[in-house]
């Protein structure tokens, strides 16, 4: 079974888009901002791939 973790706010996923597109790496974001380099990367190519940092809807 996968561990519960809460998810990031709205807030904290725009200023990953933010510092990304201002040209910091992954790892600079990820360091600045205490999270895991996959963490920024998924957020990243989310936003990439759907325009928006919003969470897609879940069943259940």
């Amino acid at each position: 079974m996968a561990p519960h973790v809460k998810e990031l706010s709205e807030d904290l996923k725009k200023i990953i888009v933010a510092l990304h597109k201002d040209g910091l790496s992954y790892k600079k974001i990820a360091k600045t901002l205490k999270l895991s380099c996959s963490t920024v990367a998924k957020t990243i190519q989310r936003f990439n791939s759907t325009g928006t940092t919003q969470n897609r809807p879940r069943h259940g």
